[in-house]
Order: C-alpha cells, then sequence, then structure tokens
C-alpha cells in the first residue's frame, strides 16, 4: 500500500511537470506568433478588433496550427491575381472601405473568378442569386454578372455597408457576410456584447461553426498578407503590392461581339480575357444588353485604335458611388475616402 501511494504520488509530479513545460513551450510558441505576424495590430484595427484580441488563446492556437497551410493557400491565390486584385483593391480606396476587405474575397474564392460552390454561390465574392438580384447584378440565361470582377466588387462593397448597419464593426460585418445578419445579431442579442472571444466561444455556439472559423481566417489571411509592411524581407505578403500594376477597366462593345475577336484586336491571351470575363456565359456581347467587356488598362489604347471609335468610347465603370442608390448612407459611413494609402 506504501510502495502504491508512493507511486501514485511519483507519477502526479511528472504530470504536474510534463504539463508545466508544456504550459511554457506553448507560451514561447504564442510570443513567436506575435513577432511572426508584427501586422497583427494593423489587421485588427481594420476590422475595428482592439490589438489585444491577439492574445486570445483560441485565436493564437488557430494561428499556430494553420499558418504553414494558409501560407501555401496564399501564395496559390495570389498567382491568379492578376489584373484583379489591383482593380479591386482601387475599388476598395475609392469606397472608403478597408482594402483589407480584399482577404474576405481570399477566403471565399482564392481569387478564381469562375468559383461555384455546391449551394450555387457563384464568383470572388460567392454571392448566391437572389441576393445578387438584390445586389442589381444581372443574371439570366447568357449574362451572371456574379462572375464580373469590377461589378461584383462594387456589389460586394455595397453588400457590405448594408449589413454592417446596426452592428457598427466591420469584424460584425464581416461575420455576416459569412451567415447572415441577422444570424450575427441574434447571436449579439444572445451573448449581451459585441466582443469577438464570446461570439466564436465553441462552448457557447452562439454562432455556427462555420462562421467562427470563417473570422479566424480571414484575419489570418490578412495578417499574412499585411506583414510585409511591419517585417523585413517577408516577400509572401509584398507579393500583392509587387504584382503588375495593371488593372480591369471596363468597355462597350457592340452586340454580338466574340471574345476571341477582342483577344485577337488586342494582341493578347484569350484565356486571360475570358477569365476576367467570365460573366459572358456564351462568350460573345448578348444583342441588345448594356453588359460591358473587362480589358486589361493597358491594353485601353490599343481598343481604341483599332475598334470602331463610334462604338467604344472609353467608360470607366462608376461604381454608383454619386448616384442616389444608398448616397447619403454610404457617404456617411466612408469619411474620408483618402483614409488609406496607396502601397
Amino acid at each position: 500500500m506504501i510502495i502504491s501511494k508512493t507511486l501514485i504520488i511519483s507519477a502526479v509530479i511528472k504530470l504536474k511537470k510534463v504539463l508545466l513545460l508544456l504550459t511554457v513551450f506553448n507560451l514561447c510558441a504564442y510570443a513567436d506568433l506575435i513577432k511572426e505576424f508584427p501586422s497583427y495590430s494593423y489587421v485588427l484595427n481594420e476590422f475595428d478588433l482592439d490589438s489585444s484580441y491577439i492574445h486570445n488563446r483560441e485565436f493564437q492556437d488557430f494561428v499556430y496550427r494553420n499558418k504553414a497551410t494558409y501560407q501555401k493557400r496564399f501564395r496559390v491565390a495570389v498567382g491568379r491575381g492578376q489584373l484583379i486584385v489591383p482593380t479591386m483593391k482601387e475599388m476598395m480606396y475609392r469606397s472608403g472601405i478597408t482594402p483589407l476587405f480584399l482577404y474576405l474575397s481570399m477566403t471565399e474564392s482564392a481569387f478564381k473568378t469562375e468559383a461555384k460552390s455546391t449551394s450555387k454561390a457563384g464568383g470572388l465574392w460567392q454571392f448566391m442569386p437572389p441576393t445578387g438580384r438584390e445586389q442589381k447584378l444581372t443574371i439570366n440565361s447568357t449574362i451572371d454578372e456574379r462572375y464580373d470582377p469590377v461589378k461584383s466588387t462594387d456589389a460586394a462593397v455595397d453588400y457590405l455597408y448594408k449589413i454592417r448597419g446596426g452592428l457598427d464593426k466591420w469584424y460584425l460585418a464581416a461575420m455576416s457576410y459569412n451567415c447572415g445578419q441577422g444570424c450575427v445579431k441574434r447571436a449579439v442579442q444572445k451573448a449581451g456584447t459585441k466582443d469577438l472571444a464570446t461570439l466564436i466561444d465553441p462552448r457557447k455556439e452562439y454562432l455556427p461553426a462555420e462562421t467562427r472559423k470563417y473570422i479566424k481566417k480571414i484575419l489570418l489571411f490578412a495578417m499574412i498578407g499585411e506583414n510585409y509592411l511591419f517585417k523585413k524581407d517577408n516577400n509572401l505578403g509584398e507579393a500583392i503590392y509587387r504584382m503588375n500594376k495593371d488593372s480591369l477597366t471596363p468597355v462597350r462593345v457592340k452586340g454580338g461581339e466574340r471574345l476571341q475577336r477582342i483577344a485577337s484586336m488586342l494582341r493578347m491571351d484569350y484565356r486571360i480575357l475570358k477569365r476576367t470575363n467570365m460573366h459572358l456565359k456564351k462568350d460573345f456581347v448578348p444583342q441588345g444588353s448594356k453588359v460591358m467587356v473587362n480589358i486589361p488598362t493597358s491594353k485601353l489604347g490599343m481598343f481604341h485604335a483599332v475598334y470602331n471609335n463610334n462604338r467604344s468610347q472609353r467608360f470607366v465603370y462608376n461604381q454608383g458611388y454619386q448616384t442616389a442608390r444608398n448616397g447619403m448612407q454610404r457617404v456617411a459611413l466612408r469619411g474620408n475616402n483618402n483614409r488609406y494609402p496607396r502601397y
């Protein structure tokens, strides 16, 4: 009996030592995360979160377990971002919304313009058909503007402003993008707080598991992407900002015009033109439609030189920022449009 007690005491002491070592190891690992991602404060603040959220143990654990995988996914997504990323960023700058919502699109579609989910969500911003139509996107048998990088980004910015209403925090709007504004509002009401750690506590289940993970994905992608601003020799995030600055300009062409012919006139790879015009289901502009064709801005001069000038006056998408649609509300929410620097 005495030996048995001694063995038990010895085992308990060893277990305590192991737990202590694990605790020390975890603390060191999490401290290293802060050094590894000095962008955390900027990222969290842009989403209306206090920088102290980086100390949340569950978020730290998520970053520690997933950072290598998400860095690989980041590289792949950025590889698809030519023309698209500079266009999206510029539109966000103009709207006054944080350009870090770029990483919401990365989370949704990995910058695949043709992305389509099993639930029929589509495009860079994964709009469902009813939501797309609510956002004034044309969806029919020949055109689906959810797949138009320019039109869909404008719709996404407008939608984010809408769902932020009544929530007043961008991180809440980001989660609403995933599960709906009503879902987030009910979670806030049930939790009695807007505190993110409380809302995504897996033990409380105020929000769906997918949404709890969704916001952490966006934050991690953003920390990876913005890290180069705060850390020397960080080529991963810098890839977005060193990317060819060529963007997309929508232009009008006559009805029936085919993408293959436009690509030939512009001396560009048809596959690139197609990838930025996935909203044209049949590869041509339907007769009588007002749909635009997206071409590289660098090709605009050539477009005017070789296309019928009477039909090809330059049309840069207005984005609706000066129209009556939600005008006062959007101006009030934006504040200073010069808030975000152009890198």
